[in-house]
């Protein structure tokens, strides 16, 4: 696992602890486990496992957001998959 996000790091340009916060080392290194380093980046940084997102918490926690401050679409409140509910109340 140390050397999984080790590499991750290496990678990434985020550090070992930055990389742990997310929750998601032990996930993706379960993934991971014969990727490639582009495969390996493309995980961190977009929470997509080979076109898959393997869960609400890898979309929320992709690295791409970090990188430019961003939060991603639909994980604040009301949160994950809020688009598919439609508004309490129009705007009419």
């Amino acid at each position: 696992m140390d050397a999984f996000v080790e590499l991750s790091a290496e990678l990434t340009g985020f550090s070992v602890e930055e990389l742990r916060s997310t929750g998601l080392v032990e996930q993706y290194a379960g993934l991971a486990a014969d990727a490639s380093p582009a495969e390996i980046i493309e995980l961190w940084y977009t929470g997509v496992w080979r076109g898959v997102v393997p869960s609400s918490r890898a979309y929320a926690e992709g690295l791409a957001w970090k990188a430019f401050g961003g939060a991603p679409p639909g994980t604040r409140a009301p949160g994950f998959g809020s688009w598919e509910q439609r508004p309490r109340r129009s705007l009419s």
